[in-house]
């Protein structure tokens, strides 16, 4: 009995281990999107005369496809609690995106938007982990 309970401990961390694995490789994907979504948008800036008015709504869509994205590579690889997978997926990468957006000069401010934008994070995430884990 005792090396059954050993052996599926042994499992049950490993099982972890991947799924840890799974949430960063998943939060890189979405860095990875998003830098290249806003490479691309700047070039659009850069060539033709759009507005940079534009800008704040197409970084939030910007990040809302990169966290669909993960949603969907993170539970379509571990295959269940999509939905759970999802929205931590979501906090995880707005939580992220601070620092980076402190590198490039730009201050956080932690007010009724931030909590907005935290939640449409979390939305979306649960949504594309849900179709992830629907699609596998």
């Amino acid at each position: 009995m005792k090396k059954f309970k050993k052996a599926s401990s042994k499992l049950y961390d490993k099982e972890n281990e991947n799924t840890i694995l799974i949430l960063i490789k998943s939060i890189f994907l979405a860095l990875i999107i998003s830098l290249i979504c806003i490479i691309i948008y700047a070039i659009v800036l850069s060539i033709t005369p759009v507005s940079d008015n534009t800008m704040s709504v197409i970084t939030q869509v910007i990040t809302m496809i990169s966290i669909v994205a993960a949603s969907l590579y993170c539970s379509r690889k571990i295959r269940s609690k999509g939905w759970l997978y999802g929205i931590i997926i979501g906090i995880i990468f707005v939580l992220v995106i601070i620092p980076i957006s402190m590198i490039w000069g730009q201050m956080p401010t932690f007010d009724k938007y931030f909590v907005a934008k935290l939640l449409m994070a979390s939305l979306v995430g649960l949504v594309g982990g849900i179709i992830g884990v629907n699609m596998s």
